[in-house]
């Protein structure tokens, strides 16, 4: 069953470790482990050879120049942990650095108003093992070897204005380094958007959606969906968080 999801072929006990014990967790058995024997067993497993779910690709520009990117659609735990694995490592320098500011007397509340770190507790491999089903679809932009940005959809969704189904953003993220913040430049910009673009092209092409999606968005990222011309609907509104809906004009239904 791994080999399905990730483009492995080969065997190994990290991936026997996981088809038996993640993949398949309703025999019955005694399932002596952690979240983090997960981590490990996916730590063991290389990315070189994955192929199944590309579904996009093309240039992003970096400081470095132009490189090479992928996108690729499916449930994918190697994914998902090296977005942890890597992402994490990039915050907890990033705090680190601003906690060495602030001893050294910076005044660090203005550095903390505009850092993106509202989701930085977000756990792609526990929402991962979490959100599996039909109804709910991954994608990853990789680049150099790392994930730069990721989303997760539910689907079908019905639009509040009436435009039929659309689907829902559960969670989307660009990586913390495609960020900006006061560690260091950003690597790539326009990542987020990148992959936002290739899943509405799925959900209409792929899941015979509606050209539309909708999400409550996270307060320091409101102004993003404004500006990409989403729409607030306060009466889906939760706690924190407000909802907005994007459909192509098309879409809408009059009256």
């Amino acid at each position: 069953m791994l080999s399905a999801i990730t483009g492995f072929n080969q065997k190994s006990p990290a991936k026997i470790f996981l088809c038996t014990s993640v993949l398949q967790p309703d025999r019955g058995e005694d399932l002596n482990f952690t979240m983090e024997d997960i981590r490990r067993a996916l730590d063991t497993v290389s990315l070189a050879n994955i192929a199944a779910g590309k579904i996009s690709s093309g240039k992003l520009v970096g400081k470095a120049g132009e490189v090479d990117y992928a996108i690729y659609a499916g449930w994918d735990l190697l994914f998902a942990n090296l977005c942890d694995r890597s992402w994490g490592a990039f915050n907890v320098t990033l705090l680190r650095y601003i906690q060495s500011l602030e001893a050294q007397g910076v005044d660090v509340d203005p550095i903390l108003e505009v850092a993106q770190l509202e989701d930085y507790h977000w756990r792609w491999l526990d929402k991962s093992l979490h959100y599996k089903g039909n109804c709910y679809q991954w994608f990853f932009l990789l680049a150099e070897g790392y994930p730069q940005a990721a989303c997760l959809i539910y689907h079908p969704k019905a639009s509040v204005v009436g435009a039929g189904d659309i689907f829902y953003i559960e969670y989307i993220a660009a990586a913390p380094w495609n960020r900006e913040n006061v560690f260091a430049d950003r690597i790539f910009k326009g990542v987020g958007p990148k992959l936002l673009d290739c899943v509405v092209s799925y959900a209409q092409e792929d899941l015979q959606l509606q050209p539309g999606f909708s999400l409550h968005s996270l307060p320091k990222a409101e102004q993003f969906y404004e500006r990409i011309g989403m729409k607030a609907f306060q009466a889906y509104d939760k706690p924190g968080l407000k909802f907005f809906e994007w459909v192509a004009p098309e879409s809408m239904v009059k009256g």
